[in-house]
């Protein structure tokens, strides 16, 4: 087996470290899973339905924090004025 290497942001790093931890597992064995995954999927459908299956629960998590507090964000688009104004 060889090595890959990504480089990335250190603060995407991070990111990445912390979600693979939430799921109980290391960066590495997160990506090895995450690209099996998508590799034994066939059709762009069903990598989605693989993704999907994969982030059902964070989504559903997001959604309950949009429904609770609304989008992040909003009211300053909301209250921006406009070009005319």
């Amino acid at each position: 087996m060889s090595n890959l290497t990504i480089r990335m942001d250190p603060q995407e790093k991070l990111a990445l470290a912390a979600w693979a931890e939430m799921k109980g597992e290391s960066v590495t064995e997160y990506i090895k899973r995450l690209i099996a995954s998508d590799m034994a999927a066939g059709s762009p459908q069903a990598r989605a339905a693989a993704w999907y299956r994969e982030n059902a629960s964070a989504l559903s998590d997001e959604a309950q924090v949009i429904e609770r507090d609304g989008v992040p964000g909003s009211h300053l688009a909301m209250n921006y004025p406009g070009r005319n104004e």
